[in-house]
């Protein structure tokens, strides 16, 4: 398999997904009409994928010919159907859109009709080399009369959401059809310079950049449906699809640049297929374990940065807690861990669940525990016999744990800052933060496990 077939697949994936997304993203009131991007992209894959494996094929290959067959008609199948389903996408709602929709729907059924009867009236036929596949194309009627009528639904598809985005009250829907109409416009030009007008001049080995010029548009769609919340990917199997999409997205562009960086190094034209494979599936792997990576990297980050504390991680690990069942010891070890304090406890209900193992007396526990109340923050002020206990103890605060309510039901208690002497306003400051995190994950109602 070619760079340009795996290229082309990536942008397939892409594009599938985000039809996908699109559709199963959309509000309820906008799902009938997400339906034609569905539809689009589905047409927009299969012309995609046709052309991925006829520019694939090798002359010795098997059932050459029939495949050879089926993926030219894919080719020029799948371009009818994806330019009719976007068409119906941006005029569907108009009466003059409906009559646009349905005639293209029946020129495109003739056309496609026409070539899987009688393929001469396309092309007498096709080359198949160990450099670049061609079809050999009939430059008559037919053919002039297919790219016309291309060339017609998408002037309308681009007029219709031109006006429609000129006329919708809704900015975001208005941002993104602007985005969907320049896109398209954009791979108009470029499919009929690369897709039709060279291929019928004998240069069929471009025919790839028209879908890479879709990629890009259908990426940018993608960025101002996200940005403007067009859509909506809350559930877990819309994120999936997204994430398909990024993947798919950083896949193509990783394989761009080891192509431009091989052929520099090696001065070879073409890598070979196991070489092209092989970098596509481990690219593939690293992105997968992406989300593994960055998780296991904020972590070691949280625990070696000594001199500060990784917020963003501790709230989302603190989150994540939050809806399981607490265990205090190991919530207090996590704390003392990233917070980088030498301990952390809880004392709560007459008990202290700590970090590590701490020799304190039930009287010395009762001491700290009947400290007076604050007014304001959360920081409790030792009394003579408390800081006493400290002293010996090694420990250097104490905060009280409220619940939602505002009531005290617990305190929690650190050593000494690691790397540090004593506290800093800006320790304080934190602290106080995680510790109303902390007290609203801990349920002093139902009780916790020792």
């Amino acid at each position: 398999m070619s760079l340009i077939s795996i290229l082309l697949v990536a942008v397939a994936v892409l594009t599938l997904s985000l039809g996908l997304l699109s559709f199963l993203g959309a509000q309820k009131n906008d799902r009938k009409r997400t339906v034609w991007v569905l539809v689009s992209d589905i047409g927009a894959a299969i012309w995609i994928i046709s052309m991925a494996i006829f520019l694939a094929l090798e002359p010795a290959g098997n059932n050459v010919d029939m495949v050879a067959l089926v993926s030219i008609n894919g080719i020029y199948i799948g371009t009818l159907l994806m330019v009719t389903a976007i068409l119906g996408y941006a005029c569907w709602q108009y009466v003059f859109g409906k009559i646009a929709t349905i005639l293209s729907a029946i020129v495109s059924c003739v056309f496609a009709f026409l070539i899987i009867t009688d393929h001469t009236i396309l092309y007498t036929g096709y080359e198949i080399t160990n450099q670049n596949n061609t079809v050999h194309l009939v430059n008559g009627w037919f053919y002039w009369l297919y790219v016309l009528a291309l060339v017609v639904m998408i002037m309308m598809f681009t007029g219709a959401t031109y006006y429609r985005s000129k006329h919708n009250t809704n900015k975001k829907v208005r941002t993104g059809d602007l985005v969907l109409t320049y896109g398209f416009l954009v791979v108009g030009v470029v499919s009929a310079i690369f897709d039709m007008i060279l291929p019928i001049l004998g240069r069929y080995d471009l025919i790839w950049l028209g879908p890479i010029a879709l990629s890009v548009t259908m990426l940018s769609y993608f960025y101002a449906i996200l940005k403007y919340r067009i859509i909506s990917i809350s559930a877990t199997g819309l994120k999936a699809l997204a994430y398909v999409s990024i993947l798919s997205t950083g896949a193509a562009v990783y394989m761009v640049i080891f192509y431009i960086i091989f052929t520099v190094l090696f001065k070879v034209a073409n890598p070979a297929p196991s070489v092209l494979v092989l970098n596509f599936l481990m690219i593939v792997i690293v992105l997968l374990l992406m989300p593994v990576i960055r998780e296991i990297s904020a972590a070691v980050n949280a625990l070696i940065t000594m001199g500060q504390v990784d917020l963003a991680y501790v709230v989302k690990k603190l989150n994540k807690i939050a809806a399981k069942n607490v265990d205090l010891r190991d919530l207090a070890a996590f704390l003392a861990d990233h917070l980088h304090f030498s301990y952390v406890g809880f004392i709560i209900n007459g008990r202290v669940y700590g970090s590590k193992a701490l020799a304190i007396s039930s009287e010395e526990l009762s001491s700290i525990s009947h400290l007076r109340q604050t007014a304001n923050g959360v920081w409790q002020e030792p009394n003579k016999t408390v800081q006493k206990i400290f002293n010996e103890l090694d420990l250097k605060a104490v905060a009280e744990l409220r619940n939602a309510k505002g009531k005290t039901f617990g305190q929690l208690i650190v050593g000494k800052p690691m790397g540090k002497s004593s506290f800093e306003r800006r320790d304080l400051i934190q602290l106080e933060m995680i510790i109303n995190l902390v007290a609203t994950v801990i349920d002093s109602e139902k009780h916790i496990r020792a």
